[in-house]
């Protein structure tokens, strides 16, 4: 029920949120063949000389049997294993020709293949993966072999999400399904059932439901459609339609009169919440602008939960360390509303009953007019964002709404149509109507609690105190919330101002420098694709590493509440009020060496972000309330992550790696009891008092003449300091110690070996030696995923990553990381560093390197076609900070197109001479945490 998100492809894309518009699509191919399968045909600008694939089954775990319980994901795996016309798998030949952006996903109703960015350039490619789609349809080998080499691969990816949220979701699922087929059905399967089941179940369930009846091909990219339609006539018109098939059938959950409710304990859990669930059945019978206002009234109603616990926060009034409050898509044909409240120690029944009383509050009066307005005004805001953006078309888009064509039968339009018809949703709905949505699914039926912890001993919330608390709440005399459309005066701000001292043209960005009376840098770039909007950036050196160690915990506690009880003479609620509607992001950073702002808004709200700016050096607010508040949070979240027995595996390696002094010593608890409310404004000050320190770089669709007017206006009144600049001081707390390997065995569920292997090296790599060294990370990744995941069934992946870094020092690195059982870990890190070792002398096969230049060339050329506001932001901060241009990629190809195996063996072996290693393997000991849960 969580991750509901404003994109246009959730609009599109969840399920309660169905479109009906006429079908049309100017280019589209779409059809059925004969044989039932549905196809789409559609070219797209948006990623020129490239093509995906798509294959969408109306299948999921939730038609398994349950001696079939896993095998719809089961069989997913197997698509890549091995099909008519590539025995040998799929896997070996996609990567060998270069193409890396392939996947498939299960879910409880469906599944997705895809195979993404082929150059259409090659044609024989191009027929290639069609050909593999087309396999999928009906021609998996499904040989024994592949089977049983299969079996332990998944059991390994199971073991691996064997974790703590895994455990809560599945032990929750009886009650949050009411004891359904959904609580049955996981996905992935059990051990048991993994180990043993007979080939031809698997068999069975690909010839009972992989049909064409059930079948949609996506093609979307640089095509031509009639071409590309008359492919998928002839390649996939061959498969023969089913005789008798069984039916698709959906999964009804039954109503609830009663609260359900459960407890469920894990050692692993971090922190104590209590979770209240209601399910709703999805609205039908709606016609086209009923369904998106519908869509539109859960954004607005979340968001407007979202401001009203936010209010609480802000006032201090909270019972709370968070509470969360949302309504989104549940499981297929359903919608649901979840409340989730982390309490403060021993204050359950307090904040269960602060946010339930937010609810009754809601149900009863609804919102207010000046409420959903501001959200209504947000929202259209980001339509019309979106709609400036609409002109380059957007691939995800169409996969979204074919998808939902598919599997709905969701009509579908052009995007820039689509986003009118929303706009006209979004603006017919009233508070009333508002009112009237929540009252539609807003029953006392269909209710759970679920409260999860890790502590046995401990108070938690039972059912008879939520119904008591629930009772309770129904009687009291609440009164309803009163807002204003108010909007606060805004800042009085009388400032002299400065000048533009010196301008520097940079030709080669089209960009220019400027240098203000008060010694500030600042870089302005115009760039279109800014649609409206610009960012603004500015850092300075000093960061963590220029504070005393006594002021460290201060910094962390001042970090974290910046802007949190407002700026200069406005509250957080009132200061939310003034930016209401205006689209403003800004946020402050320190880091181990710089510290800086970074905003974004619309160029129309473009002196209020200056203004912002200003008061963010000049006039910072901290109140005690906050502060207390956040230092109680912050113990609490420590002594919780102190249970966590990885954690603690984690502060030993720390100790073990780390030289330890005042500034990175862990202080336990009493580190917050360093945190100095008094101190805290004065630090603040000491960080961001000197505007000369500062480099500024605003970037975007912004007019050069107002952004030079604002920055006058704002930045070149900040003040600045006589004396030398600030400079941040390196600090480096590896110890020297060549190799550190340590096993630790730790409490925890299941049959778990967890490896981390890191090498480095501190000498100095030429740039080639570099790009050398991290295309070695990846041969390295290919050839020990087909060695410890493909060949011996021993691990679900094998994480490695080369890297080389030169700022704050020099460090190359390579990192291995994997999970397996424990019995295996030992002959597993063996073949690792036997495979390390074999990179000193041997050469990789060029057939290996190969691929990988071709996908990084194929990165290069993607990344320099979506040229934007965030490229031109890293662009200007580079040469600002280096004086680099990272434009200019001459060096960069040169060196790309020259690499051979060879470099890579000489990197490799020069790495390797004067490694340092750290060798670390956690390994559990088992216990079983579901012996406390349903209690």
């Amino acid at each position: 029920m969580r991750g509901l998100l404003f994109t246009i492809t959730i609009f599109l894309f969840t399920a309660f949120t169905p479109l009906v518009a006429q079908e049309g699509m100017e280019g589209l191919r779409y059809g059925k063949l004969e044989n039932g399968l549905t196809y789409y045909v559609k070219h797209s600008k948006a990623e020129p000389g490239r093509v995906s694939f798509y294959l969408l089954q109306n299948v999921g775990s939730i038609l398994e049997e349950d001696h079939e319980n896993g095998l719809a994901h089961f069989l997913e795996h197997m698509a890549f294993n091995g099909t008519t016309h590539f025995p040998g798998g799929v896997m070996p030949y996609l990567r060998g020709k270069g193409i890396f952006t392939f996947n498939a996903r299960t879910g409880i109703n469906q599944t997705v293949y895809n195979i993404e960015d082929v150059p259409t350039a090659d044609g024989g490619l191009v027929d290639t993966c069609m050909f593999i789609v087309k396999d999928w349809c009906n021609e998996i080998l499904l040989k024994e072999k592949d089977i049983d080499d299969e079996r332990g691969v998944i059991i390994e990816e199971w073991r691996s999400h064997y974790n703590v949220g895994r455990r809560l979701q599945e032990g929750s699922a009886p009650v949050v399904y009411n004891h359904t087929k959904y609580a049955r059905r996981n996905v992935i399967g059990t051990v048991e059932l993994l180990k043993s089941f007979p080939y031809d179940v698997l068999r069975e369930f690909y010839h009972k439901w992989y049909r064409p009846d059930l079948q949609c091909v996506i093609i979307v990219g640089d095509v031509d459609e009639a071409e590309y339609e008359n492919k998928v006539k002839e390649m996939f018109g061959q498969i023969p339609a089913r005789v008798n098939p069984l039916e698709r059938y959906e999964v009804e959950i039954p109503d609830r009169a009663d609260l359900d409710y459960m407890l469920i304990l894990d050692p692993e859990n971090r922190s104590k919440m209590i979770s209240f669930h209601q399910r709703a059945h999805r609205a039908e019978g709606l016609d086209e602008l009923g369904r998106k206002s519908y869509s539109f009234k859960a954004r607005i109603f979340n968001a407007i939960w979202g401001q009203r616990l936010a209010r609480i926060v802000n006032d201090n009034r909270e019972k709370f360390l968070s509470a969360s409050a949302e309504f989104g898509s549940f499981v297929r044909n359903y919608n649901g509303f979840s409340l989730d409240i982390v309490p403060y120690k021993d204050k359950d029944v307090e904040a269960f009953e602060q946010v339930w009383t937010v609810w009754e509050e809601i149900r009863r009066f609804g919102f207010t007019d000046v409420e959903v307005e501001r959200v209504q005004e947000a929202l259209f805001q980001e339509l019309q964002k979106m709609e400036r953006a609409a002109e380059k078309e957007s691939n995800p888009y169409y996969v979204s709404v074919f998808q939902s064509h598919f599997l709905s039968g969701l009509p579908f339009r052009e995007q820039s149509e689509e986003l009118d018809v929303l706009k006209e949703a979004l603006l017919e709905i009233t508070p009333e109507d508002m009112n009237a949505w929540i009252h539609s699914w807003a029953t006392d039926s269909n209710q759970i609690i679920v409260v999860s912890g890790n502590d046995k001993d401990y108070k938690y919330l039972t059912k008879d105190q939520a119904l008591d608390v629930m009772a309770k709440v129904a009687k009291k005399d609440i009164q309803p919330e009163t807002i204003e459309r108010k909007i606060p005066e805004g800042f009085d701000l009388k400032l002299q101002g400065g000048t533009i001292k010196k301008v520097k043209k940079l030709d080669r960005f089209k960009a220019e420098e400027w240098t203000l009376s008060n010694g500030a840098r600042v870089f302005y770039k115009y760039v279109e694709e800014g649609n409206g909007f610009f960012s603004m950036a500015c850092s300075s050196h000093g960061g963590r590493s220029v504070v005393d160690a006594e002021d460290l915990p201060t910094l962390a506690a001042m970090q974290a509440l910046a802007m949190k009880s407002g700026l200069y003479k406005y509250d957080l609620n009132t200061l939310k009020d003034l930016v209401q509607g205006k689209q403003i992001r800004l946020n402050m950073m320190v880091s181990d060496y710089t510290e800086g702002f970074a905003g974004s808004t619309k160029a129309d709200n473009a002196e209020l972000l200056f203004q912002l700016y200003y008061l963010m050096f000049e006039e910072p607010r901290f109140e005690r309330p906050q502060f207390d508040k956040y230092v109680e949070r912050a113990k609490y979240m420590y002594e919780n992550r102190r249970q966590n027995p990885q954690e603690v595996v984690q502060d030993s390696i720390r100790k073990l790696t780390t030289r330890i002094d005042d500034r990175n010593r862990d202080w336990g608890a009493a580190y917050f009891d360093k945190m100095n409310f008094e101190r805290m404004k004065s630090l603040y000050r000491e960080r961001f008092s000197n505007a000369k320190e500062f480099t500024f770089c605003i970037v975007g669709d912004i007019d050069r003449d107002e952004a030079a007017r604002l920055t006058c206006e704002y930045i070149g009144s900040l003040p600045s300091r006589k004396g030398k600049k600030e400079e941040y001081i390196i600090r480096n707390y590896d110890v020297d110690t060549d190799t550190i390997a340590r096993e630790f065995k730790v409490v925890m569920p299941g049959d778990k070996g967890m490896v981390n292997l890191m090498l480095e090296n501190d000498g100095k790599f030429s740039d080639k030696e570099q790009m050398a060294l991290t295309i070695w990370g990846q041969m390295l990744r290919n050839r020990l995923f087909a060695i410890v995941r493909e060949q011996e069934s021993a691990t679900y992946g094998v994480n490695v990553d080369a890297n080389c870094m030169t700022f704050p020092y020099r460090k190359a690195t390579l990192m291995v990381g994997f999970e397996t059982q424990r019995d295996k870990v030992e002959r597993m890190k063996e073949i690792i560093y036997n495979e390390i070792e074999r990179s000193k002398d041997e050469l990789f096969p060029e057939s290996e390197l190969s691929p990988i230049l071709i996908s990084i060339r194929r990165m290069r050329d993607q990344q320099n076609e979506n040229i934007g506001v965030d490229y031109w932001m890293n662009v200007l901060s580079t040469y600002a900070e280096n004086k680099e241009d990272a434009t200019d990629h001459k060096a960069f190809d040169k060196i790309l197109e020259s690499m051979t195996v060879e470099d890579v063996r000489n990197a490799a072996r020069k790495f390797l001479k004067n490694v340092k290693v750290r060798d670390w393997v956690i390994k559990s000991e088992e216990v079983n945490p579901l012996s406390d849960w349903e209690k």
